[in-house]
């Protein structure tokens, strides 16, 4: 249980929704929940800038503090290009272009399952490539 009945795949669906509504772009769920103990799934998503980061992971902030009573534990340093927010069985990852592409989580993490959201919802990767 990832919060409050809320299962850690629901909870990454509930991060994934308020990214898509701030427009971040090719946001992907990774279930890293066999390969780690720190979380069961990652939510990376890509941001135009700094200001972009900023304004996903405040309002990621506001919506979980006030629709879940969560509070997240959110690490990058100002202009860091990257930020990381902590709900436990979930982190999200914020980046911009140019960091996604030079950490690519997705290939550190290459085992794990792969989830992308398309048409608002999330569906495996072989759905979406089949």
């Amino acid at each position: 249980m990832a919060w409050k009945g809320m299962t850690a795949f629901e909870l990454a669906n509930f991060f994934c929704r308020i990214a898509n509504e701030k427009k971040v772009s090719d946001v992907v769920v990774l279930d890293v929940s066999r390969l780690t103990p720190i979380a069961d799934f990652f939510v990376i998503g890509t941001c135009e800038n700094q200001l972009h980061i900023d304004a996903v992971a405040d309002e990621m902030e506001f919506r979980a503090k006030h629709e879940l009573g969560m509070l997240l534990r959110r690490t990058g340093e100002p202009a860091s290009n990257w930020v990381v927010l902590d709900a436990g069985d979930v982190i999200v990852h914020l980046f911009n272009p140019e960091l996604r592409d030079y950490y690519d989580l997705e290939t550190l993490w290459a085992a794990a399952g792969k989830w992308i959201w398309v048409d608002n919802a999330l569906k495996a990767e072989e759905m979406v490539t089949a």
